[in-house]
């Protein structure tokens, strides 16, 4: 009596076992398909924009001739004083590059950070760019007294500062979510001043000396003020 029973049980299961998955793929056919409220809107998939080669032509360009000055000296204002009798002191020096970091580095950073969110990164960059090779060309006759040298290498840190702060804020205005990786790849021009930077300058120092070196490195800021103007 048993088996009986138990083949007729495993009938009666069989078929609603089939209903009920039936049953489960209409309903998840009818979610797959289900549409949304009227008043909910989807959400458009995320795509990074296609101008990162745009950027990097026009944006990158300028920061890696912008940089180099800065860069330049930051790292050489102490080698190029102690070589002047009238700088040669590593106390002097050594408070200049403290001052530097503090009113120079640092305090560009958020002067220009305000700046542009208060006028836009065009008109904050382009003063930028002037003030810096304006002091380029002027720095080997500023270095003629410890005052004047002090006063330029802190403008020229000011106006480095300020640059780190423009480009990262200005790609996040453009590209949205995307600007911290597109920031990324406008951030190897830094590194390729720091690295092509020296080299330049060194056979340019052998050439010419410092006031050549000065004068290439601000005309490559007044040349990165030229491109931001042209760009739109």
């Amino acid at each position: 009596e048993m088996q009986p029973r138990c083949s007729r049980d495993a009938a009666e299961m069989q078929p609603r076992c089939s209903r009920d998955a039936a049953a489960g793929t209409s309903r998840g056919k009818d979610v797959a398909h289900a549409r949304p409220p009227p008043g909910l809107r989807r959400r458009p998939p995320h795509r990074v924009p296609r101008r990162s080669a745009a950027l990097r032509r026009s944006s990158a360009a300028p920061s890696l001739r912008l940089s180099a000055g800065g860069l330049n000296v930051a790292g050489s204002y102490k080698t190029f004083g102690l070589k002047q009798p009238q700088l040669n002191s590593d106390s002097f020096l050594t408070v200049v590059g403290a001052l530097s970091a503090i009113f120079g580095n640092a305090a560009g950073r958020f002067f220009f950070g305000a700046l542009s969110d208060a006028i836009g990164f065009k008109a904050s960059f382009v003063p930028l760019t002037l003030l810096q090779g304006t002091t380029l060309l002027s720095f080997p006759a500023l270095a003629a007294s410890r005052l004047t040298f002090l006063l330029a290498t802190v403008a020229m840190l000011f106006c480095m500062g300020g640059t780190f702060a423009l480009f990262p804020a200005q790609a996040m205005r453009v590209y949205g979510a995307s600007g911290a990786s597109v920031y990324s790849i406008m951030f190897t021009a830094f590194g390729s001043a720091a690295l092509l930077g020296p080299i330049a300058s060194n056979a340019l120092l052998q050439r010419g000396g410092y006031p050549l070196v000065f004068s290439v490195l601000g005309l490559c800021s007044f040349g990165s003020a030229a491109l931001t103007l042209a760009s739109q």
